[in-house]
């Protein structure tokens, strides 16, 4: 059973057969402790440093005895690798390992092959008799470089996995493939290291359509090489050679990919006590999966991307009350005309004669617009992109007074564009989502503001993060502001200004009457619910300046306004796509602020 034996186009049999057998001993050794409480009893610690419970030990035991059953009636030394025991050689060895020689004194070349297995993976599971927990094999040359073939089996419900190098991956008999998605936001990926590495992870598990964590890391593996799930990431430095050789060469056979964290080759034999991060995935998305999880490289850039792809349309967002905008919407089309599609957004479109170009701002997505044009300042900026779900990368052209959110002044307009449509950085900033009693309302790029429906009225609010009171503010109001929003409202109100690398949520009173009532800033990923105290005294909600109304109308008049009292509940939370800004200055944020506060 030696790597030279796997000549031919279907995986090797007598493997099969071998596998499948400590399958039937290991499943059997499980079945009474699962679901039980003796299956938690600890033994002591393993080999890879974890606890062993008797469930694991109860696996490994039938796993150990299943193999030197094998290499006593093959007349063969087999080196095997396992969680709980490190190191074992089994066979002709044992004779020398009886006359008092340790098996790592064994030489290589008396060994026949090495097997790595891990024969519980997903302990957890299988002790909550959680149906999703595996028995994990690999082959390999003695010094276990050349794995050659992977098993893994499902211990609950017997679906098997299995791959021989240049052979193709099976499930069940069947040959697999990875799946084909090409976009991060259709993704469905098994993600872990949330709560240990929120740098790392946050970026990219608010952009999948769906995050699994299911337990058990080889069965994980599996689903990726079958197309049910689209990766695998985990960026803890737990896992170690046991956790992926099967899994990852399972991977590799169904067409996908499988590296480190920071895109390198795996060296698994280096990886025998050396925990590493991993990702694996159809290959497709491999590398923008890389970028989302890899730290910043550029200092004072925040997160920056690369577009991929050519330009072929663009959109133009604008107001339609100065003259100087009117022209630079002109300017702009007849420039770029015949070299990509031009849309216009449905009222600049009607104001211009220009409503062939017409379109409104939620259906430039679907329409296959690559970036939008603003021409106004920051205001139209922020109302346009409250108009998508998914926002658009937005070319800020600074039209208005301020304008920290627009890169660009009217001189440089058309020289940015042109370099745009040959490729662009954007810049990636979180929003805030806004939901009243569990309905969702809408987004938020700079800030949520709680206040009193009637001028000049203090209000009483109760804030929770998390579930847990942070305390109850009597204020004029309440500012919610990302750290793009700090230099906005909140920075009015008295709140700090934060760079976009601090990933948090700044709350800022308005105005409160308590001394003590002071700014908070709670991490991002926190959920933050808001209570009126007050009975029959009404509060709005504003989201990036704009009132929030009630549903389909457009207008702002006090009648209005969607009005929230004591009985009703304000959740803010992080929104899953964040928003998108195309960049060309190398100004850090604090050159910015700089500039713009001077």
């Amino acid at each position: 059973m030696s790597s030279k034996d796997n000549a031919g186009t279907t995986p090797d049999a007598k493997l099969l057969e071998l596998c499948r057998a400590v399958f039937q001993d290991v499943k059997t050794a499980v079945s009474s402790l699962k679901g039980t409480k003796d299956a938690n009893e600890f033994m002591f610690v393993g080999a890879d440093g974890t606890d062993t419970k008797r469930i694991d030990l109860v696996a490994e035991d039938a796993m150990i005895a299943r193999f030197k059953e094998y290499a006593e009636s093959a007349g063969q030394s087999i080196r095997i690798i396992s969680e709980e025991y490190g190191e074992t050689l089994l066979g002709k060895k044992s004779d020398a390992e009886a006359s008092g020689v340790e098996a790592s004194d064994a030489e290589a070349s008396d060994i026949e092959f090495a097997v790595i297995v891990d024969p519980l993976d997903g302990t957890t599971n299988a002790i909550h008799d959680i149906p999703f927990y595996s028995l994990s094999i690999a082959f390999s040359k003695p010094d276990l470089t050349g794995i050659y073939f992977g098993y893994v089996r499902n211990l609950a419900n017997g679906n098997e996995f299995y791959a021989e190098a240049g052979k193709g991956a099976y499930m069940d008999g069947v040959k697999i493939k990875s799946s084909a998605a090409s976009s991060i936001r259709e993704l469905t990926i098994s993600a872990y290291g949330y709560r240990q590495n929120t740098d790392r992870t946050t970026k990219l598990c608010s952009r999948v359509q769906k995050v699994r964590v299911l337990g058990s890391v080889a069965l994980e593996l599996c689903y990726v090489a079958a197309g049910k799930i689209d990766a695998f990431i985990d960026v803890r430095r737990m896992l170690r050679l046991v956790d992926i050789v099967a899994g990852q060469l399972i991977v590799r056979e169904a067409g996908g990919l499988v590296t480190d964290g920071s895109g390198s080759s795996l060296f698994l034999p280096d990886n025998h006590i050396k925990p590493v991060n991993l990702v694996a995935s159809n290959g497709i998305v491999h590398q923008e999966i890389l970028n989302l999880i890899t730290f910043p490289e550029i200092e004072c850039r925040g997160d920056w991307y690369y577009y991929k792809g050519s330009v072929k349309k663009i959109a133009i967002v604008s107001r339609c009350d100065s003259e100087p905008v009117q022209q630079m919407v002109r300017k702009i089309v007849d420039a770029f005309k015949e070299r990509v599609e031009i849309y216009l957004s449905s009222s600049p479109a009607k104001y211009l004669n220009m409503e062939e170009r017409g379109i409104t701002v939620g259906q430039m997505k679907d329409a296959g617009v690559d970036f939008i044009i603003s021409l106004g300042g920051d205001g139209t900026i922020l109302r346009n992109m409250s108009k998508m779900n998914d926002p658009i990368p937005i070319l800020g052209i600074n039209m208005g007074t301020l304008g920290f959110l627009a890169d660009v002044e009217p001189n440089d307009a058309i020289s940015a564009i042109e370099r745009a449509l040959s490729g662009f950085m954007y810049d990636e900033r979180p929003r805030l989502e806004l939901s009243i009693n569990g309905k969702f309302i809408g987004n938020a790029i700079n800030e949520v503001v709680a206040t009193s429906a009637y001028p000049a009225k203090m209000m009483t609010y109760e804030i929770f993060v998390n579930r847990r009171l942070l305390g109850e503010i009597r204020a004029d109001g309440i500012v919610f502001a990302t750290p793009t929003g700090s230099t906005a409202y909140a920075m009015s109100a008295g709140g700090p200004i934060v760079t976009p690398e601090v990933d948090s949520i700044l709350i800022v009173p308005i105005a409160p009457f308590k001394l003590s009532s002071r700014p908070w800033l709670v991490p991002f990923d926190s959920e933050i619910t808001v209570r009126s105290k007050l009975p029959k005294k009404d509060v709005v909600i504003v989201t990036d300046g704009k009132v929030v109304t009630k549903p389909d109308i457009e207008t702002e008049r006090p009648e209005d306004y969607m009005k929230v009292n004591e009985n009703d509940v304000v959740t803010i939370k992080r929104a899953r796509y964040p928003g998108r800004f195309v960049k060309f200055s190398d100004a850090c944020f604090y050159d910015t602020v700089r500039k713009k506060l001077s």
